[in-house]
């Protein structure tokens, strides 16, 4: 995409890639380190390795902090008002998957590692790195993979290998502009699918992390269901999420718990189209919340405790579910011809 495609309608920063912003970030987290470390050199008469250690504190501390009031946010809808509606409602986490404070604590920590690695890492140096050829000529179902807000392809790098292991052809987009509306990214997505079509021969399935679901469904609602053979989505925020309320942009704003766009999607699907849909998400998403977010009716539902918002792009039971089921959706394609 160039800058030229953009909608012609104002979006801030429109002109922002993600890699940049996270570049951006890197380089102002750096500086703050920096600093700290100085200022405990030069006016605290810290040693230079204990300013050194001071400042590599700091740094982890900002990470435990910030990621940790993702998760008191989100678990506990701070700030946001549930409406009083069934379909809208918070939802019980099971008994079975309740994890307690050991295991919540295992998950924070894990969470804070992952989105280190996602956002300090892959997103701002290596967003234009080459995904694996797939394995055995590529005859799988083809796999299109839609990143969430502010981030770009690079976050499926570690999952993407093992769907390629696995002999699935995938690609990837960048959604553009970061803070426009999800309805245009529709537009963008179905390129991307008739171009894999054309390519291997049939419809791609649509792997999907947070944000990205949401646009794929937007793409169901404007095309036909059966121009993609499935969509599977990662901790997506079918019915929102209380976290809207920290973010900035249209996306956003659509991302709102109930907001009237959510809304006017659910009421525009069939239950033919609910069908083709999975919904893969974690009871403890630390974005993605209160609990039962990404619970869409009429949808298929794998769920999973003790794993957060960007690790369920990381963690290896999340990544053999999505394998599991890609090989579901592609016999199943394969039944009524056996």
């Amino acid at each position: 995409m160039t800058r030229a495609d953009l909608p012609t309608s104002p979006v801030p920063l429109a002109f922002l890639t993600a890699a940049t912003a996270r570049r951006i970030a890197v380089a102002l987290q750096g500086v703050a380190t920096l600093a700290v470390g100085w200022a405990a050199y030069r006016w605290g008469g810290w040693s230079w390795p204990a300013a050194t250690l001071l400042a590599g504190a700091a740094l982890i501390l900002g990470y435990l902090v910030s990621v940790g009031w993702a998760f008191l946010v989100s678990l506990r809808s701070l700030g946001t008002a549930i409406p009083d509606d069934p379909m809208w409602d918070r939802m019980p986490v099971p008994h079975e998957h309740r994890i307690g404070i050991a295991g919540f604590i295992a998950c924070w920590l894990r969470e804070c590692v992952c989105v280190a690695w996602m956002f300090n890492v892959l997103q701002p140096f290596r967003a234009s790195a080459a995904f694996d050829a797939p394995a055995g000529g590529g005859k799988r179902v083809p796999v299109l993979m839609i990143h969430g807000y502010g981030c770009n392809r690079a976050v499926w790098l570690p999952m993407q290998q093992h769907v390629a292991a696995a002999g699935h052809p995938t690609d990837a987009i960048d959604l553009m502009p970061l803070l426009g509306d999800i309805d245009d990214y529709a537009r963008d997505i179905a390129a991307a699918v008739a171009r894999l079509t054309r390519l291997h021969g049939r419809p791609p399935v649509l792997l999907c992390h947070s944000m990205g679901g949401l646009a794929a469904r937007a793409l169901l609602r404007q095309t036909e269901p059966s121009a993609v053979a499935h969509v599977i989505t990662l901790g997506t925020p079918h019915r929102g999420t209380a976290m809207a309320r920290s973010g900035r942009g249209h996306n956003v704003r659509q991302m709102a718990w109930a907001s009237p766009w959510l809304r006017q999607l659910a009421a525009s699907e069939t239950p033919a189209v609910r069908a083709r849909i999975t919904s893969i998400f974690s009871w403890h998403d630390s974005i993605v919340g209160p609990a039962g977010a990404s619970w869409l009716e009429g949808a298929r539902h794998v769920p999973f405790a003790g794993v957060g918002h960007v690790s369920l792009l990381c963690e290896a039971r999340v990544r053999d579910a999505v394998l599991a089921e890609l090989a579901r959706i592609e016999n199943s394609a394969a039944a009524p011809s056996a």
